[in-house]
């Protein structure tokens, strides 16, 4: 692994998943960029500083040490990261994706994945937006509801049932991402949307 991240690092799973296992870290990689996702959703944005603190914590490590075996390159991943998840919330032509694993994982563990995920922006959510969730229009807290469920979604699926599995599954990831936009849009109206500093 470089130390030169391109998005398209910074939106693959397994890329996400060796930095975890480098840091025996406990916590779950979707369940991070869920949680940026719905902090800027929500209209924070987060100073270098501050973004790469969450990401050591979630990590379970205090930072990034220049030198880290365990973190070569991580403070730039990390960088990059917040940058390709607020350029793709903000985008025009919908560009934002979900860090989930790719179709050819097991069901079980896709749905393990979305489930953290969306657990992830609640709670960044949360952190920033309880108050202007209280005041939101009624179909945005009816999505933050459905949220709420999808969050708490099984993992244990009939592996038989492949193509239903399937479909569903593309619907209900697919109706996630929107959401995660339709949120946005909702909370970012008349923000500039500084980068990363």
């Amino acid at each position: 692994m470089g130390e030169h991240w391109g998005a398209s690092a910074t939106r693959n799973f397994e890329t996400w998943a060796n930095i975890y296992v480098r840091h025996g870290a406990f916590n779950h990689p979707a369940e991070l960029h869920g949680a940026l996702a719905g902090q800027l959703a929500a209209g924070e944005r987060l100073s270098a500083s501050e973004w790469e603190s969450v990401a050591a914590d979630h990590l379970g490590t205090e930072n990034f040490l220049p030198g880290d075996q365990q973190s070569p390159g991580a403070r730039e991943f990390f960088a990059v990261v917040y940058e390709d998840v607020l350029t793709g919330l903000q985008s025009e032509q919908m560009q934002f994706r979900l860090l989930l694993p790719d179709d050819e994982a097991p069901m079980g563990e896709r749905l393990f994945a979305l489930s953290a995920w969306t657990r992830g922006f609640l709670e960044g959510m949360a952190r920033v937006g309880g108050e202007r969730l209280a005041t939101a229009p009624e179909d945005i807290r009816e999505l933050i509801q459905d949220f709420v469920a999808i969050s708490q979604v099984e993992d244990d699926v009939d592996e038989e049932d492949d193509a239903e599995n399937e479909a569903h599954w593309v619907e209900i990831s697919e109706f996630v991402r929107v959401g995660a936009l339709t949120v946005f849009t909702e909370f970012n109206r008349a923000t500039a949307a500084p980068s990363l500093h």
